[in-house]
C-alpha cells in the first residue's frame, strides 16, 4: 500500500510543455509501455525486469492471462522531475489506476527503487484478479513477491527483508489476533506508528506459510479458504489444524531461527524485451500521463484545460473524452460526463471500465447508449453475469424481450447476490415474449432457492404477476385499487422537476439506482424492492406524503401504485439510513426518481 496525501502546492503551475520535452523515450513490449528520462539502456533493464516478475505471476499465479492494457512504467530521472508527481514524501515509487490504464510510477531506477516498484506491481495483480485479502496477506504477499531477483536462468523469491526481520526482532511485538483481524478502517493498516507492525508482521507470516516446509503444502488451500469469505484466523487454525497460539509460536521461532527459505522458480522469458526499439516517445501521449498522475484534488482546473486542448491537438483520440468524463463525474457534471464517455465510445474506446460506467449513467436517459455499451462490454467480458442483467434491463425497457433474453441465455452459473436479478429479468422477458409456461417454470425455480421468507414472499408475487393474463391482471389492478384503496400506494409529484441521468456520485443523501421490480404492501407500510447488479436493496415508506417524486414525464399530479411485482424500471432512489429497530431493510425512502424514457440521438 503507498500512502496517498496529496501535495498539491508542488503540482499548481506545473508546465506540461516543459515536461513532455524530447528527453522522453519509449521502449515498448506486449505487455508493458516503459516512459523513461533515464536513457535507452536503463528503460530496456526496466521492462526486463519487469517482464521476468511478469512471468512469474504468468506461470505460477495466473490460471489465464489479463485482456487489460499493457502497463506503463514511468521512470524519472531525478527526484526533482519525480518531485511534482509524488503523492507523499516517503513513496520512491507507487502504483496509480486510471480508466483503462495502470501505471507504475518510479522516481528512479536502481535497486532501491525496484522492490517497491514490485511491491506495487503486485498488488496491480492482485486487483487484476480480485484476489481481495485482508490487509495483513495483501501487504504480506506485495512484500514477499518484492524480493524477486534473477538468479541465473531463474528468479529467486523470498530473500531477507533485513529492515523488517530487524524491526520484529527489536520492537514490540503485536499480538497475531490483532494483525490478522485488522481490515482497511483498521489504525495497523492506516496510523504511521502502528502500520509497521501489519507490514512486518504480514511479511513474516506470508513468508513462514508460503516458503518454510511446514507450512507451504497447505498456503493454497489458505489462501482458497480466505478468498471465499473464512475469516483469517479460522482459515489458519483449520487448515492446519492447530491454534492460532501454536501458529504465532512457530512464527516468532521461524524468525529467530538459523534458516530463513527461499525459492527458486525457472522463468521462460520474452526474447523481444532484450531487443525492444527504443523511440522518442510521442509529446501527446506524454502529456496524457502526465495529467493522469496529477489527476488529484486541486488540479482539476488544470487538468481540464490540457485535456481540452489534447481534443483539439488530435480530436480522433479517445482518451483525452475519458478522462474529461471522470473529471466531470467527480464534480457532479453527470450530464458533460455522459457527453464525454459518448464522444470516447464513437472514438472506439472498448476499455471495460469505461463501458460499465458509461452504460449504468446511460441508464437513465439514454436506453440505446447503455445497450451498446454493455452489448460491447459483454463481447470482452462474457462471463459477466451482472452485465446481462443490466443489459436484459435495458432491452426489456426498449421493449425488446427477446434481445433480454438472450442476453441472459448463456448464464449457467450465478451467485447469491445476482440470484435475484438474475432470475426476476428472466420471468419478465419470458412473460413478454408470451411464453408464460417458462416464465412460470422460472418462477418456481427462483420460489425453491429462497432462502429467507422475504426472498419466498417476493417469489410468490412473482408467480402471481405470471399467473394472470394481461387484460386481467389490468382490471384486477383496478379493481383492487379502487374497492381497497390501502393496498394501492398514492406518491405526489412534485412539478418543475425532471429526471436526470443515473449517477454513482454521492448526494446529500445516500442514493442507489436499479430496477424498480416490486411494491411490497405487507404489513402496515409499504417498502420499494429494486434490483441491481449486485443484489436486491429495500427501502421503507414510513409516509407517503413524504416522499418526493421526480418524473416520469407525464404532468400527472399524482402516482397511483399497484402493489405487487412491477414491470422493472430505472429508477433511482434516495433515502436515510435505516433504523436500528427496524430490520431487513437498508433504508427510509426520501426521493423516487424515475429516469426518463429513452430518447433519439
Amino acid at each position: 500500500m503507498t500512502l496517498y496525501k496529496v501535495c498539491i502546492c508542488a503540482l499548481i503551475g506545473l508546465d506540461f510543455a516543459n515536461a513532455a520535452d524530447a528527453r522522453w523515450i519509449r521502449v515498448r513490449s506486449q505487455n508493458f509501455e516503459v516512459y523513461s528520462t533515464t536513457g535507452e539502456r536503463s528503460a530496456r533493464e526496466t521492462l526486463k525486469h519487469f517482464e521476468q516478475v511478469r512471468g512469474f505471476f504468468a506461470q505460477y499465479m495466473l490460471d489465464k492471462s489479463d485482456d487489460t492494457s499493457p502497463v506503463r512504467v514511468v521512470v524519472f530521472g531525478s527526484m526533482k522531475e519525480y518531485e511534482p508527481y509524488r503523492p507523499n514524501e516517503f513513496a520512491v515509487a507507487y502504483y496509480k489506476a486510471t480508466a483503462g490504464r495502470d501505471y507504475i510510477v518510479m522516481s528512479h531506477a536502481s535497486a532501491e527503487t525496484f522492490p517497491t516498484a514490485v511491491h506495487e506491481y503486485v498488488h496491480l495483480v492482485l486487483r487484476h484478479r480480485k484476489m481481495d485479502f485482508p490487509p495483513w496477506l495483501n501487504e504480506g504477499m506485495a512484500e514477499l513477491y518484492s524480493t524477486m531477483k534473477p538468479y541465473g536462468d531463474q528468479l529467486m523469491v523470498g530473500d531477507l527483508i533485513l529492515g523488517r526481520l530487524q524491526a520484529l526482532l527489536r520492537e514490540r511485538w503485536v499480538p497475531l489476533s490483532t494483525i490478522l483481524a485488522a481490515d482497511q478502517k483498521s489504525p495497523y493498516y492506516n496510523e504511521k506508528d502502528k502500520a509497521g507492525s501489519l507490514y512486518n508482521e504480514g511479511w513474516a507470516l506470508t513468508h513462514m506459510l508460503a516458503l518454510s516446509p511446514d507450512y507451504r503444502p497447505q498456503f493454497k488451500e489458505v489462501l482458497a479458504a480466505i478468498l471465499q469469505g473464512t475469516g483469517s484466523e479460522d482459515a489458519l487454525t483449520k487448515v492446519y489444524g492447530k491454534p492460532l497460539a501454536a501458529i504465532e509460536k512457530d512464527l516468532q521461532g521461524y524468525l529467530r531461527g538459523d534458516r530463513f527459505k527461499a525459492a527458486l522458480f525457472a522463468i521462460k522469458l520474452e526474447k523481444v524485451s532484450d531487443q525492444a526499439p527504443a523511440e522518442p516517445a510521442p509529446a501527446f501521449d506524454v502529456k496524457l500521463m502526465l495529467t493522469d498522475l496529477t489527476d488529484r484534488p486541486g488540479n482539476e482546473a488544470q487538468n481540464q484545460k490540457v485535456l481540452a486542448d489534447l481534443t483539439q491537438e488530435d480530436p480522433r483520440r479517445p482518451e483525452p473524452y475519458v478522462a474529461l468524463a471522470y473529471l466531470g463525474l467527480r464534480q457532479q457534471r453527470v450530464d458533460e460526463a455522459q457527453k464525454n464517455f459518448e464522444k470516447a465510445f464513437a472514438l472506439g474506446d472498448r476499455d471495460a471500465e469505461m463501458l460499465w460506467d458509461y452504460g449504468r449513467i446511460a441508464e437513465g436517459n439514454d436506453v440505446s447508449g447503455a445497450i451498446g455499451a454493455f452489448t460491447e462490454l459483454l463481447l470482452k467480458q462474457p462471463e459477466r453475469v451482472d452485465v446481462r442483467i443490466e443489459l436484459a434491463a435495458m432491452e426489456l425497457r426498449a421493449q425488446h424481450p427477446l434481445e433480454a433474453l438472450k442476453a441472459l441465455a448463456t448464464v449457467r452459473k450465478v451467485t447469491p447476490p445476482e440470484t435475484g436479478g438474475f432470475f426476476t429479468m428472466m420471468i419478465y422477458a419470458q412473460f413478454e415474449t408470451g411464453n408464460t409456461a417458462e416464465a412460470r417454470k422460472t418462477a418456481e425455480r427462483l420460489a425453491s432457492m429462497a432462502k429467507t421468507a422475504e426472498d419466498r414472499a417476493q417469489a410468490d408475487q412473482l408467480l402471481k404477476y405470471v399467473d394472470g393474463d394481461r387484460s386481467n391482471r389490468a382490471r384486477t389492478a383496478d379493481a383492487s385499487a379502487a374497492d381497497q384503496p390501502d393496498r394501492a400506494l398514492v406518491l405526489e409529484r412534485r412539478e418543475g422537476q425532471t429526471p436526470g441521468p443515473v449517477t454513482k456520485l454521492a448526494a446529500k443523501r445516500p442514493s442507489v439506482t436499479g430496477s424498480f421490480v416490486e411494491l411490497d404492501c405487507e404489513g402496515s407500510t409499504a417498502r420499494v424492492v429494486l434490483r441491481t447488479g449486485t443484489g436486491k436493496s429495500v427501502f421503507l415508506i414510513q409516509d407517503p406524503k413524504n416522499i418526493q417524486v421526480i418524473g416520469p414525464v407525464d404532468k400527472a399530479a399524482t402516482m397511483d401504485l399497484t402493489c405487487g411485482p412491477q414491470k422493472p424500471v430505472s429508477v433511482r432512489i434516495e433515502f436515510e439510513p435505516a433504523p436500528s429497530n427496524i430490520p431487513n431493510i437498508d433504508g427510509l425512502l426520501r426521493v423516487i426518481q424515475f429516469n426518463s424514457p429513452d430518447t433519439n440521438r
